[in-house]
């Protein structure tokens, strides 16, 4: 007769792409022959697969410093009251994904509190671009990490904080045929509230010069379940009016169909470009955080990992204080002018650096198998 063993997780992930990756891993632990159960914090794609939600992402809006410092309040409160549970709970394991300010400060509390089990965090901070401190604090607290760049090991090497390379998790976006009729034009506004206020007057301008210039495209917005009342109120007076989109499949159906996208700065970009799309990368800070941000960044930084890890323009990018209504347009002429061109230099160069996010087998599989690394240190038998 077999042995089951049943474990239990706590799970943070307080962010959408973070929602993404916990589904993904809990669905292949699930596949295991030992019984997991599963608590703790996300969104919309594990909320089904968690024992006990105590907090959903719609609780984490805050997108700049001091964004933050106006909620900082509320954020103790809750590491606090995490920190509670996890402690009366005695989870096996703590997997924290991403928001490495918050999980950083939740894992230090359960650790202070005298937390016993291990903690994983997965998706690094980006202590390449600036705090490098954070690397030390890190191996302070977590037993092990689980990065997404292949250049990210070194830093946390450098502290004996056991870390792996898992791929990114682009790699379940389809690389599509591009031999298709297009007739979309995508915008990806971001995954969290305050992005979208923030960038959806310059979607507006694109959408004005579109309507002027009669140009033969709809206009698509992929978007998640709790944001779409959002969209539809804030584009209610546009006057070409957005196909806005929250299932997987259609969403998957009219990216096919897609010939451009003006895409907020982050994890959608490269999904984008994994899906051979040619693009505008636009963000907006706050600009008292822009300015304080300049001082810590010493080097010349982009937004897009793209452009980082190359070190050039591949992708377009208009942040910041450079991104206003004449800068997006021109941009948007640009990328218009390209594409009917049939220019795909674009497309042709990102795929150099997207191949080199992508490893044999899926980001889901090489943590699950790191997980239960932590469970069972010698190969486990059946």
């Amino acid at each position: 007769m077999k042995q089951y063993i049943e474990n239990s997780f706590f799970i943070c992930a307080t962010e959408q792409s973070g929602d993404n990756i916990a589904e993904k891993i809990i669905n292949q632990l699930n596949q295991d022959k030992n019984i997991y159960t599963f608590d703790g914090v996300g969104g919309s794609k594990i909320a089904p697969l968690l024992k006990t939600q105590f907090y959903s992402i719609n609780d984490f809006r805050s997108i700049g410093i001091f964004e933050i410092i106006g909620s900082i309040n509320k954020y103790l409160t809750m590491i606090n009251k995490l920190s509670n549970v996890i402690l009366q709970n005695k989870y096996n394991i703590i997997i924290t994904i991403d928001s490495p300010d918050f999980n950083y400060r939740l894992a230090k509390k359960i650790k202070q509190k005298g937390f016993k089990g291990k903690i994983i965090h997965i998706v690094a901070p980006t202590v390449w671009a600036w705090r490098k401190n954070r690397a030390k604090d890190f191996a302070n607290v977590f037993d092990k990490l689980l990065v997404i760049f292949p250049f990210e090991e070194i830093y946390f090497n450098k502290y004996n904080l056991n870390t792996k390379y898992i791929g990114h998790p682009i790699y379940y976006i389809k690389n599509y045929n591009q031999n298709i009729k297009k007739k979309y034009i995508a915008f990806l506004p971001g995954s969290r509230e305050g992005e979208i206020l923030s960038l959806i007057q310059y979607f507006k301008t694109i959408v004005d010069y579109i309507d002027l210039i009669s140009l033969d495209f709809k206009i698509f917005i992929p978007t998640l379940p709790h944001l779409k009342k959002k969209i539809i109120f804030l584009s209610k007076n546009w006057k070409k009016k957005p196909i806005i989109e929250i299932d997987s499949n259609k969403i998957d159906e009219k990216f096919l169909q897609t010939s451009i996208a003006i895409v907020c700065s982050g994890t959608a970009s490269l999904e984008i470009s994994k899906r051979n799309i040619p693009q505008i990368v636009i963000y907006k800070l706050n600009i008292f955080t822009e300015i304080i941000l300049k001082f810590f960044i010493k080097k010349k930084q982009y937004a897009n990992i793209i452009n980082i890890m190359s070190n050039e323009m591949i992708i377009p990018e208009i942040v910041n204080s450079k991104l206003n209504k004449k800068s997006i347009l021109i941009g948007f002429k640009k990328l218009l002018q390209d594409y009917f061109d049939n220019n795909k230099i674009q497309i042709d160069r990102s795929k150099k650096i997207i191949n080199k996010l992508l490893l044999e087998n899926s980001p889901a599989k090489i943590a699950s198998i790191e997980i239960k690394k932590l469970f069972f240190p010698k190969p486990f038998k059946d």
